[in-house]
C-alpha cells in the first residue's frame, strides 16, 4: 500500500500541474487542476503515515490538512463546467473556509512544536494545543461537508446534461458520457469516504483495516481519472440557457405540423442530417424558427429529442449503404461518415442500440 499511495501523490501532482499548465481556466479546468493537487497532498499524508515517518520530528503532524478543500474544489469545478455565473462560484468559495480555518491552526501547531527535540515533546505541545480533539472536529466536519457537496454536484451536473443534450452535436456525444462521470465520480467518492470514516470512526476497525486500504486505493484511482475527466472535458462547448417563461396552459400550434413536414423533407429529400456538426441551431435557421420551438416541434412531431431523431435518419442511412451491392468495397467507417456521424465510436454505439447488431454483423446478415 505504502508504493500504490507514493505512486498515486506522484500522478496527481504531475496530472494537477499538467492541467493547470495545459486547461487552464477553460470550463472551471483550475478548480479540477487544484482539487487533484490537494487530493494528491492528502495521499501524501497518508504515505507518510503508512512509511512510519511521522516519526522523524520534521514530519510529524506536517501540516497536509487537505482533505476539506477536495469536495469544495471539486464542487466549484463542477459550478464552472456548466457554465454557473460568477457570482455563484464567488459564494461558493465559502466551501473552503473550513479547510482555511483546520490548515491555519494545522501550522500553528506545527511552529509551536519547531525546535524541540523528542516526539514526546512534540506530543506534549500538541496535547496543549486540544490537537486531537481539533482533528476529531475537522474529520466529522469533512465528512459531512464531502456528503453535501457530492449531492450538489449531482444535482448541477444533472441538471446542466438535460439542458444541453438536445444542443450538442454527435461529435461531443463522449463529452456529453463523460458529463455524466462527474456526476458518478462525485457520489462513489462521498459513498467510499463515508464507508471508511465509519470503519475507522464509528466501528473502530483502525486505518490499516480493509475498507481503509480500499479507500486510499480508490483515492489514487480517483487522482488519475479525474485528471483524464479534466483534460476532456475541457473542450465540451457551453450553451445558452433557455430563460424560463410563465407557464402556460397547452395549446396545439397550427405551425407544428407544417414545421415538422417541412422537418421531414429536409431530412428525407435534402439528406440534412449527413452533415457532421448539424446541430440545434442549424435546424432552427433552416425553419425560421427558434431553438426551442425547434426542440419542440421535434418533440411533438416525433417524439424524441432532436438528437435522436438525427440519429435516426442516420442509421437508417448506414443500413441502406450496408444492404447496397454498390457499397461492398466501401469501409463501415466511410459510410458512417458519410452518413453524418464523425465519431466512430459513437456511431457504434448509436447502431448498436438501434439494430441489436454491430455494423459488420448487420452487413453480413443474409
Amino acid at each position: 500500500m505504502q508504493t500504490v499511495l507514493l505512486l498515486g501523490f506522484m500522478q496527481g501532482a504531475i496530472t494537477g500541474l499538467g492541467l493547470l499548465v495545459y486547461a487552464g481556466r477553460r470550463n472551471g479546468s483550475h478548480w479540477l487542476s487544484l482539487g487533484v493537487l490537494a487530493l494528491s497532498l492528502t495521499l501524501l499524508r497518508l504515505w507518510t503515515h503508512a512509511a512510519g515517518l511521522e516519526e522523524h520530528l520534521l514530519l510529524r503532524r506536517l501540516p497536509l490538512s487537505f482533505d476539506p478543500a477536495i469536495f469544495p474544489l471539486f464542487y466549484l469545478y463542477a459550478l464552472g463546467l456548466t457554465g454557473a455565473p460568477a457570482a455563484s462560484i464567488r459564494r461558493a468559495l465559502a466551501w473552503l473556509l473550513p479547510w482555511a480555518l483546520f490548515m491555519g491552526y494545522s501550522v500553528l501547531v506545527y511552529a509551536a512544536g519547531l525546535g524541540e527535540t523528542s516526539v514526546a515533546a512534540l506530543d506534549a505541545v500538541a496535547a496543549q494545543w486540544h490537537y486531537a480533539q481539533v482533528k476529531g472536529l475537522e474529520d466529522y466536519l469533512t465528512i459531512g461537508i464531502n456528503t453535501v457537496l457530492a449531492a450538489l454536484v449531482w444535482s448541477r451536473v444533472r441538471r446542466h446534461y438535460a439542458r444541453i443534450a438536445n444542443w450538442v452535436p454527435e461529435r461531443f456525444a463522449e463529452l456529453l458520457w463523460l458529463l455524466k462521470s462527474v456526476m458518478a465520480l462525485a457520489l462513489v467518492a462521498a459513498i467510499i469516504n463515508l464507508a471508511s470514516f465509519s470503519a475507522n470512526h464509528l466501528f473502530g476497525l483502525g486505518e490499516r483495516s480493509v475498507f481503509s486500504h480500499a479507500a486510499q486505493a480508490f483515492y489514487v484511482v480517483l487522482v488519475y481519472t479525474a485528471g483524464i475527466v479534466g483534460f476532456r472535458l475541457k473542450d465540451l462547448p457551453h450553451f445558452p440557457e433557455t430563460p424560463a417563461g410563465p407557464t402556460l396552459p397547452a395549446r396545439t400550434d397550427p405551425r407544428t405540423d407544417d414545421a415538422f413536414s417541412k422537418l421531414q423533407a429536409l431530412m428525407e429529400t435534402s439528406l440534412l442530417f449527413a452533415e457532421p456538426d448539424l446541430d440545434l441551431n442549424i435546424v432552427a435557421q433552416r425553419l425560421g424558427l427558434t431553438a426551442t420551438e425547434t426542440s419542440r416541434v421535434i418533440r411533438e412531431g416525433a417524439g424524441k429529442n432532436f438528437r435522436a431523431y438525427v440519429n435516426e435518419f442516420r442509421v437508417e442511412a448506414v443500413k441502406r449503404k450496408l444492404r447496397d451491392p454498390d457499397y461492398r468495397g466501401v469501409s463501415v467507417l466511410a459510410i458512417s461518415l458519410e452518413s453524418g456521424f464523425n465519431s466512430e465510436s459513437s456511431f457504434y454505439r448509436v447502431f448498436k442500440a438501434a439494430t441489436g447488431l454491430s455494423p459488420t454483423e448487420f452487413r453480413q446478415r443474409p
